[in-house]
């Protein structure tokens, strides 16, 4: 294969430039829970309690599904990240028409099966009634942009590596503003209802792909390279991506069996129980979006490092990483002490509702400080393109999480679950803490490495 290469680049690190590069990555994790509420939103303020109910159904099998998936945009961020670092334009674009092949076959299959896919979703949800039928109408529509959806994770996953932060947070925050306009206009002026609310977003995720080509394209990076059929066909290439993405897939597939069987377990308990653990895991859901915007950060400089084999540069990166999310970490602790009253008005009017989430918002105190270490090397590793220790991570968090509840909840009740949640959160990150050491000869073999100065 001919290689397009120069030599790596010596880009020097410091706080200002990892946060040039970090917020704009940061707003771009936080748009996702923001567009996931919009249709709900807009239904809970157009339309009646069933519609609202049908689109927050059919909402959360697309949440599902697309969660499950999400190793498209990290692992393909990692390829890309590494091929960058090594200079190599030929390697980086088939890190991207590679996994875009595969994402596009998933998503056509997931279309081509959406009777039986829908079907199963929808019961497992539970609805019945007129939130079955409006569940069904959205899923109907929606699921027509499920190869948009996985192609634009793709797209983004490839932007994020090739260091185009800035495009991909206005890639991310565009489709919001898209999906919320389209949204209002069809459910208000075409008067569409559930199904305008999924075309809408449908329509926002096709012109994301379309919108990341044109960027793409714009700033050349495919200018000049020809990738021929042979090369994406490549059979241990192939093998490499996707043993990356099974065992992102299993790490998915375990937070989503903790998270689930936490809302099990909060609607065994009661009411006021659920209506306050779903407050508290929204909470949970946006403090990792955003200690997740740095760890994309720290997975994008750590696979460039390991592309250019520049041992020193990765080592940097840790570093201002750790420290850089720490400090996140305290500040977002701390905002959470200081502000509780003015947080749990946010997400409910309810006085009732409020005073009994703060009576558990502690947990909302320590959770970032327990989970930042992981948000970053999650991304490390998956930036390495060595995500087995990221799936054993979550294995043994998961055995912690389910020896710990049953015992904590029977003591402590609410307490108790929130309990074994922030442990399975903090083993997490030991677990890779404890793993980074074996990630260096893998990520630098002896015969490359550089001197680490002082």
């Amino acid at each position: 294969m001919a290689q397009h290469r120069t030599q790596p680049r010596k880009e020097a690190l410091s706080f200002g430039s990892y946060w040039k590069l970090a917020l704009p990555l940061t707003l771009a994790g936080l748009s996702g829970p923001l567009m996931n509420a919009t249709d709900t939103a807009v239904m809970g303020h157009f339309g009646d309690a069933a519609t609202m109910g049908g689109v927050a159904v059919g909402g959360q099998i697309f949440n599902t599904l697309y969660w499950l998936l999400g190793f498209f945009r990290t692992s393909t961020s990692g390829f890309a990240a590494q091929a960058r670092g090594a200079e190599d334009r030929q390697e980086a674009a088939l890190q991207l028409f590679r996994p875009l092949v595969f994402a596009g076959l998933v998503g056509c299959a997931f279309v081509l099966l959406q009777g039986p896919l829908g079907a199963a979703g929808i019961d497992l949800m539970g609805a019945r009634g007129q939130v079955e039928s409006h569940a069904a109408a959205y899923y109907e529509a929606r699921i027509w942009g499920a190869p948009a959806v996985l192609m634009g994770y793709v797209v983004a996953g490839w932007l994020i590596g090739m260091a185009e932060v800035r495009w991909v947070t206005l890639l991310y925050v565009g489709m919001d503003l898209l999906n919320l306009v389209l949204t209002v206009t069809f459910v208000t002026a075409l008067d569409l209802g559930v199904s305008g609310v999924a075309w809408a977003t449908v329509l926002a995720e096709v012109t994301k792909v379309v919108v990341g080509f044109l960027v793409i394209w714009r700033k050349g990076h495919l200018r000049g390279v020809q990738p021929r059929w042979q090369h994406l066909a490549d059979l241990h290439a192939i093998t490499r991506m996707w043993r990356v993405n099974s065992d992102v897939l299993v790490r998915t597939t375990c937070l989503l069996g903790v998270f689930g069987w936490i809302t099990r377990q909060s609607a065994l308990l009661g009411p006021e129980a659920l209506a306050v653990n779903a407050i508290l895991m929204h909470m949970q859901l946006v403090i990792s979006s955003a200690l997740g915007g740095l760890g994309n950060t720290a997975g994008m400089l750590a696979g460039q490092a390991i592309g250019a084999q520049s041992r020193e540069r990765f080592l940097g990166a840790i570093r201002l990483s750790f420290w850089t999310a720490s400090l996140s970490a305290l500040a977002i602790s701390l905002a959470c002490l200081a502000a509780q009253p003015a947080i749990l008005a946010l997400f409910t009017p309810l006085a009732s509702i409020a005073q009994a989430t703060g009576r558990y918002f502690i947990w909302m105190v320590l959770f970032p400080l327990a989970i930042f270490w992981s948000m970053i090397l999650e991304c490390v590793f998956t930036g390495a393109t060595r995500a087995g220790p990221v799936r054993n991570s979550l294995l043994a968090a998961t055995l912690v999480f389910f020896a710990i509840w049953p015992v904590a909840s029977a003591r402590w009740g609410n307490h108790g679950l929130w309990m074994a949640f922030l442990l399975f959160s903090l083993t997490r990150s030991v677990y890779l803490h404890l793993a980074l050491p074996r990630l260096m000869p893998l990520a630098f073999p002896a015969r490359h490495r550089e001197p680490v100065t002082a």
